[in-house]
């Protein structure tokens, strides 16, 4: 029983009900089912209930690769896909539960269920196709299976369990094969009206009885099976849900579809080259469902996918077809086999897309109309907001979120098109800071977290992919700086210490490794295997890259031992950290070149962004030889590790405005120039500086480049939620007014939404705005709208809380405002400070 207080109101009592998941694996009472013999996708079993009113009835699966689940003819839970979560299987494999009460009791005597099962990733076949693909480790893999145990409570107290055994029967259904990366066939003239219910009367030549298969988890070397704890892959409105007041649809000049319309995309133009031809609008990851089709039986309609309209051939001759190159050596298809019924629909099961556009050949002229594509990712709100005066930074914007979207298929995918679909460190690792301001995904990160921990080696190495399919052991360092760089960024945005606590050790075994490997070679020779990945300009020293990388887990694991109070390991740490400074500068240092390494921009970006590395009597003239270089060509030239680091670098030291004209270009090499070309533009981010045809065969929708959406919230909005303790709010400015006069963001917190607005009324003011949720502090910086500026008056709320002519040596408020104090000028950099509580609050500096 519950009942709530509020400061008005206490309510009368409710009556409140939970379910847990099965504590051990001693629980189950079923076996796992499937068959070494045929194509078993299909299951079916009759169930007799007892007359008796239910009390709950409660269903408990894990169905690999794949599965849905249907009770009496309906598919339960229909939005959820691509279920359970991958994993590795034999050290963690995941399960699911549904409340089925309401549905079974609408039934009378019998019930029927039914289980459709696809290979996901549980498949040697879809290991020895991936692109670079351990296929040794495919062995430990074979024909998809389920476990499922369904309880059900009568009010008299007594307990049936239905559960998956030999007593199952089970077929080849109307799916004949399925891929995550090939795609779906299917023949619906082998489909049977309502298989999964209580009536079906079933041909005994098409069903033979399960066989029983051995779990997939390895209990004996310490597996588990588990719940499956965060939101699971769904299409349609449920996927996607909004929290945001700000986000309601497409800024004006953004090209792509709206993340307000529900996950269901429709076709925006359409023709006919070697097919009919559909233009989405949009590059995203998902399907597309055809209806209302009327052919003859065995008609056989293919469905091909593609990001890209490639519009010039090999002769330079017009050709307005599908471009596949970049699909590497995948034929990506879905196919059907027309019954002949009249009306009939296709979706195809257990596979996903990445394409804007579809082809269709073996069925003329369909209405558009008739064409469905579903976004496919895991579930999760938007959280975040923003958008500026830009409409280069908005398309980024909108690019962004689209492609954390895509590659979010309960793991952080690279890319959603191609054979090499696996959860790369790196990638998740620059792009989590602006995926957690964007979305609700502190589940999403947590359980890739556990599959890190579960793929940790006993010597402490962790993998380049997780689960681990391609790539190297131990990993780059920075791509297993993911271990580390996720758990804090969790702590940042949530402020629970927990997290860091979970995975303290594992993160300390990943850093004495990389000390390990260290004293081998020192940090001149440092081990690499791909470095700063994707450079216009490739680093000459990939050793400064690496280090980068373990300097960096260094100082935050020593920032992750401060807040748990491990005194021992912050002077242990500090101590190395230290000594690995000394070294970098001895090591890497070029005096010739007034830089690092080759002088190059990477090089010089990696080392001013670590602390304390570059000697003080040195900042200046390095950052000065960064600055020179990127003034001098216009572009920066580094990959993704260096971009990362080369915004927030530039707007911390004083060279905002370099980073703004850097992230407003639209020329090559840059961001605008994804959507500002002769061949396309793009709707998501791009794997390269350049992704287009003869130039590249890249993914046209990755997300290790949207590191930069990070920046947008900490510097050119300025919120930075330091772990909701205080927050700080310090938006970043121009001096040269018209490269940005107005930006708005605003973030969903755990304990409320933090907004910020601010405007340009001139060259020399501007009006804040920010809303503080309650129970948290906000640190309000300012800075000079002017080079050398100071401040010549401060309002709040249309009152003067601070004016220059007033200033005395305490530099006191003029006027008390609620909730605004503590004022502070610096007289270097000319920034004022104020601290308010909870609330909104506008204010208007003007400065001189």
């Amino acid at each position: 029983m519950i009942k709530y207080y509020t400061t008005q109101h206490e309510s009368q009592w409710y009556m409140a009900y939970f379910r847990t998941a099965l504590f051990s694996i001693k629980d189950w009472t079923g076996q796992w089912i499937g068959s070494n013999e045929i194509n078993m996708n299909q299951l079916h079993t009759i169930v007799n209930l007892k007359s008796i009113r239910i009390q709950s009835a409660t269903a408990f699966i894990s169905g690999i690769g794949y599965y849905h689940l249907y009770v009496e003819g309906q598919l339960i839970d229909s939005s959820r896909r691509l279920d359970v979560g991958w994993t590795t299987y034999q050290q963690r494999t995941l399960y699911a539960s549904y409340d089925l009460t309401k549905i079974i009791n609408s039934t009378t005597e019998q019930i029927g269920i039914g289980i459709v099962l696809g290979q996901g990733w549980y498949n040697r076949q879809q290991w020895a196709i991936s692109l670079g693909a351990h296929t040794a480790l495919a062995e430990q893999y074979g024909p998809p299976r389920v476990l499922m145990q369904l309880n059900i409570h009568y009010v008299d107290g007594s307990v049936q369990s239905i559960v998956t055994d030999s007593s199952w029967l089970g077929r080849e259904g109307e799916h004949r094969f399925d891929s995550v990366y090939m795609g779906t066939t299917m023949d619906l003239r082998a489909t049977l009206s309502c298989w999964s219910c209580a009536n079906f009367t079933k041909s005994n030549s098409l069903w033979i009885n399960a066989s029983t298969l051995p779990s997939p988890v390895n209990f004996t070397a310490g597996g588990q099976f588990s719940l499956q704890m965060m939101d699971p892959i769904r299409i349609g409105p449920d996927a996607l849900h909004i929290a945001t007041s700000g986000h309601s649809g497409l800024l004006a000049g953004v090209q792509g579809a709206s993340l307000t319309d529900g996950g269901v995309l429709k076709p925006i133009s359409q023709d006919f080259v070697n097919g009919q031809v559909f233009d989405l609008g949009q590059n995203f990851a998902g399907w597309c469902k055809l209806s209302s089709l009327n052919a003859t039986k065995s008609t056989i309609i293919q469905l091909r996918y593609a990001e890209l309209r490639y519009s010039r051939g090999a002769n330079g001759i017009d050709f307005a077809g599908l471009y596949y190159e970049n699909l590497d050596s995948i034929a990506v298809m879905d196919t059907v086999i027309l019954n002949g019924t009249g009306n009939e629909t296709f979706e195809p099961l257990f596979t996903s897309h990445g394409f804007r556009y579809l082809l269709v050949n073996g069925y003329n002229n369909i209405n558009s109309n008739d064409v469905e594509c579903y976004n496919a990712h895991s579930e999760t709100t938007l959280i975040g907001n923003f958008s500026s005066s830009s409409i280069v930074l908005n398309q980024i914007q909108h690019n962004i979120l689209w492609s954390q979207l895509s590659n979010s298929m309960s793991l952080p995918y690279g890319c959603p098109q191609r054979n090499d679909r696996t959860g790369w460190m790196g990638d998740a690792g620059l792009s989590v800071d602006e995926a957690l301001y964007n979305f609700d995904y502190v589940n999403f990160y947590l359980n890739f977290l556990t599959m890190i921990e579960d793929n940790q080696t006993p010597d402490g190495a962790v993998s380049d992919t997780v689960p681990f399919m391609t790539g190297f052991i131990p990993a780059d360092p920075n791509w297993g700086t993911a271990y580390v760089t996720i758990t804090w960024y969790l702590y940042e945005h949530t402020g629970d210490v927990t997290i860091i606590e979970k995975y303290y050790i594992g993160i300390q075994g990943w850093i004495d490794l990389l000390i390990d490997e260290y004293k081998k070679t020192g940090l001149a020779n440092m081990y690499y295997h791909w470095g700063d990945w994707v450079p216009v300009q490739k680093i000459k020293n990939n050793s400064l890259v690496s280090s980068y990388a373990f300097l960096r887990d260094v100082y935050t694991f020593i920032k992750m031992s401060e807040l748990l109070n491990r005194t021992d390991n912050v002077q242990k740490y500090s101590q190395i950290y230290q000594q690995l400074t000394q070294e970098w500068h001895h090591v890497f240092y070029n005096s010739s070149v007034n830089g690092y390494a080759d002088g190059s921009q990477s090089a010089n970006i990696l080392s001013l962004a670590l602390s304390n590395v570059v000697p003080e009597s040195l900042r200046a003239i390095v950052l000065k030889s960064l600055v020179d270089s990127l003034m001098n060509t216009g572009y920066f030239t580094g990959g993704i590790i260096s971009v990362a680091a080369m915004y927030p670098l530039l707007s911390k030291e004083g060279y905002h405005d370099l980073a703004l004209k850097l992230a407003l270009s639209t020329s090559y090499p840059s961001y605008g120039y994804m959507f500002n070309n002769p061949i396309q533009n793009a709707t998501t981010t791009w794997e390269q500086w350049n992704s287009l045809p003869t130039e590249a065969r890249s993914s046209l929708n990755h997300h290790m480049f949207n590191s930069i959406g990070a920046w947008f919230y900490r510097y050119l909005a300025g919120i930075e939620l330091n772990a909701l303790n205080t927050i700080t709010v310090h938006p970043r400015m121009s001096y040269a007014a018209d490269l940005l006069n107005y930006t708005e963001a605003e973030v969903v917190t755990i304990k409320g939404k933090v907004r910020v607005q601010w405007m340009r009324t001139s060259i020399d003011s501007v009006i804040l705005s920010v809303t503080i949720p309650n129970n948290m502090n906000a640190n309000i910086l300012f800075d000079p709208l002017i080079k050398k500026g100071q401040c010549l008056k401060l309002m709040c709320d249309d009152e003067i809380v601070w004016m220059r002519e007033y200033q005395n040596d305490e530099l006191q408020l003029i006027t008390n405002v609620h909730g605004v104090s503590d004022l502070f000028e610096n007289h270097i950099t000319g920034t004022i400070s104020v601290r308010v509580t909870s609330g909104e609050y506008t204010f208007t500096a003007y400065w001189q």
